[in-house]
């Protein structure tokens, strides 16, 4: 941890709730986010100490685990920028138990990557900007993205009143050292697919029951969302943590 740090014990239960505040607990809901990070790692919900810790203007949330095995302190969510809305999506999970088994419950997953500014007071790039490759204030940008041993991940998109979709990007470098990419990289792959499916899904059957996520013009467009990380859902699967702009207004409405 970072000596500029604050220890921040006991703010979990008195301040902010994981469960309720974090970004995936906004994304999946607070049923799934428990799942999910029990699911990371390897414990049962009542057997993992929650707490947070302040770096710069950020608050984070880790772990402590009781019992035997490992004791991990990864960054596993942070607290929601009061500045829009997180897109809700149902989390991914392969399509039969077998599957689960093997690439979720038997499979060591990575924590999620939260694309940090490099002096620790905001929390996330526009969509748009990190398809460019344009986010030079990332935290180590070019260090090694911390995805896992394949080549390919899938990138996967529930976005809230379309059909799942999904797509593959390149995680090892085309050399001979076929070495991973770097999170710079990493984040501009996912960003690519993020709006290659937002530009496609302007011709997608779209559930009308919600239509607060409506994409298309005078809607939700690509320059309307910030990228603030990606989260491993399953073996070589990843979803995008996404949240609208400060400011977003629609335009028209149904």
């Amino acid at each position: 941890m970072s000596s500029t740090s604050t220890w921040s014990s006991q703010m979990n239960s008195q301040q902010h709730q994981l469960l309720i505040d974090g970004y995936i607990a906004h994304m999946f809901g607070s049923e799934a986010a428990e799942r999910h990070h029990a699911s990371l790692l390897k414990r049962e919900p009542r057997d993992i100490n929650w707490h947070t810790q302040v770096s710069g203007s950020l608050l984070f949330f880790f772990a402590a685990t009781n019992g035997p095995g490992l004791v991990h302190h990864w960054i596993l969510d942070y607290l929601r920028k009061d500045t829009g809305l997180v897109i809700p999506q149902q989390i991914w999970v392969p399509q039969n138990r077998t599957e689960v088994q093997r690439y979720v419950a038997h499979e060591q997953l990575y924590p999620p990557i939260f694309l940090v500014h490099s002096d620790s007071r905001d929390l996330g790039f526009p969509l748009t900007d990190v398809a460019a490759g344009n986010c030079p204030s990332l935290r180590d940008a070019d260090q090694m993205a911390l995805v896992g041993p394949g080549s390919h991940a899938q990138i996967r998109i529930n976005w809230r009143g379309y059909a799942p979709w999904d797509d593959q990007i390149m995680i090892r470098r085309q050399n001979a050292g076929r070495e991973t990419v770097s999170l710079v990289t990493f984040a501009k792959y996912v960003a690519r697919k993020v709006k290659k499916f937002m530009e496609l899904a302007i011709s997608y059957p779209y559930n009308l029951q919600d239509p607060r996520w409506f994409i298309g013009d005078n809607w939700i467009t690509p320059q309307d969302i910030t990228l603030i990380g990606v989260v491993q859902v399953s073996q070589g699967s990843w979803m995008p943590i996404l949240q609208l702009n400060d400011g977003f207004v629609r335009s028209v409405r149904f």
